[in-house]
């Protein structure tokens, strides 16, 4: 089990309204996503790999606001050989609040153009996925 990503809201991240902007949970999560990815040892083969973020789906459920703090938790919903789905799940610090929930698919390329995953990583993801949802 991967430890839950943290980020401590400071005032830069939030909107007029004094919420952490939308735009802001975008980096958040990705952020996110490397730390899982570097917790599982995947991050220098990832980079090569080049994996972008071809959709990305987020329900906001919570305000989050100057000096929460965020765990972000990143799961494996569902692995094909040109594209990775993960979930990732915002969380309040302290508390059962859901401050975001996220989707996110991501396609590997490389020169511009979608490939397939490399067997191996292929493999991995998909016994990850199994472990996450026993």
């Amino acid at each position: 089990m991967i430890s839950p990503h943290t980020i401590h809201v400071h005032n830069y991240h939030l909107d007029g309204y004094g919420h952490v902007n939308n735009a802001r949970y975008l980096e958040f999560l990705e952020e996110a996503r490397w730390h899982y990815f570097r917790e599982l040892g995947w991050h220098d083969v990832l980079r090569q790999i080049q994996l972008v973020v071809a959709h990305i789906d987020i329900a906001y459920r919570h305000a989050a606001v100057h000096d929460d703090i965020l765990l972000i938790e990143t799961n494996v919903l569902s692995v094909q050989s040109r594209q990775l789905v993960l979930r990732q799940t915002v969380r309040l610090s302290g508390s059962l609040k859901v401050a975001a929930l996220a989707q996110v698919t991501l396609m590997p390329t490389q020169n511009g153009k979608v490939f397939r995953l490399p067997e191996n990583v292929l493999a991995d993801f998909k016994d990850l996925m199994i472990q996450e949802n026993m």
